[in-house]
């Protein structure tokens, strides 16, 4: 079997990456994106023998590997795609955010399964955010009817009108890994960059509806104990 390595520079992609050091989005560009391309050159016998085995093969296969680094935090990531992408993962594994402990402790676990398991099962990462999203609406909203698309439908008013959409694309989405289609041979994939966008969308829900609720409440906080303050010093004089 013979090996043979290709490297592409000055390309310029029109798509972003998600650093899985720290989660901050980039362009891909020539200078922070390296492709290198191996091909293995299969003889006839082996090929045959591989086919026997039961697996699909060519007698010429690429194996593409994706190195960036991220302007943000200086570090570097790899993609790997398998031949006819029969298979692909992210090293290191996106880890996701350190989500602060005031957000419940099931949702946070939930959240960074999602986040462990996208390469390698990205329709179980779109169900686990299907779950994390019910799981913030019983909590954050204190809705629960017990289904997901009712629960949604109860918080329509309380939501921007684009927010609710997506809240419903969510669900749909995470249903494809959640439940079997009425024909058992439609196959339905979810890729680990639909997977990604969905978990990305948590962490926005997660920002406006927990953490922007704590910094309100921490500020209201602050501002009343200053003006308790003065108001004592202002007594005092």
């Amino acid at each position: 079997m013979l090996c043979s390595m290709e490297r592409m520079t000055n390309k310029m992609f029109d798509k972003k990456y998600r650093c899985p050091h720290c989660g901050v989005s980039f362009y891909e560009t020539a200078d922070n994106t390296i492709e290198r391309k191996i091909s293995y050159n299969y003889s006839q016998e082996e090929a045959e023998n591989n086919i026997q085995r039961g697996y699909e093969c060519w007698l010429r296969q690429t194996i593409s590997a994706v190195y960036h680094y991220c302007p943000a935090c200086h570090e570097y990531s790899v993609q790997i795609t398998g031949p006819n992408n029969i298979f692909s993962f992210t090293y290191p594994p996106f880890r996701g955010l350190n989500l602060p402990e005031y957000i419940p402790a099931a949702l946070r676990n939930d959240y960074n399964e999602a986040c462990a398991i996208l390469d390698a099962s990205p329709k179980a990462a779109a169900t686990l955010a299907r779950r994390c999203l019910q799981g913030m609406i019983h909590d954050f909203w204190g809705v629960n009817e017990g289904n997901l698309a009712k629960e949604i439908s109860k918080i329509k008013e309380k939501v921007p009108a684009e927010q609710y959409k997506v809240l419903d694309g969510i669900r749909r989405l995470g249903n494809i890994g959640a439940h079997m289609e009425k024909d058992v041979n439609l196959i339905i994939d979810i890729d680990p960059g639909e997977a990604q966008k969905m978990i990305k969308l948590l962490e926005l829900l997660m920002k406006d509806w927990y953490i922007a609720r704590h910094d309100r409440e921490e500020l209201y906080e602050d501002i009343l104990t200053i003006d308790e303050d003065k108001q004592q010093q202002r007594h005092q004089e």
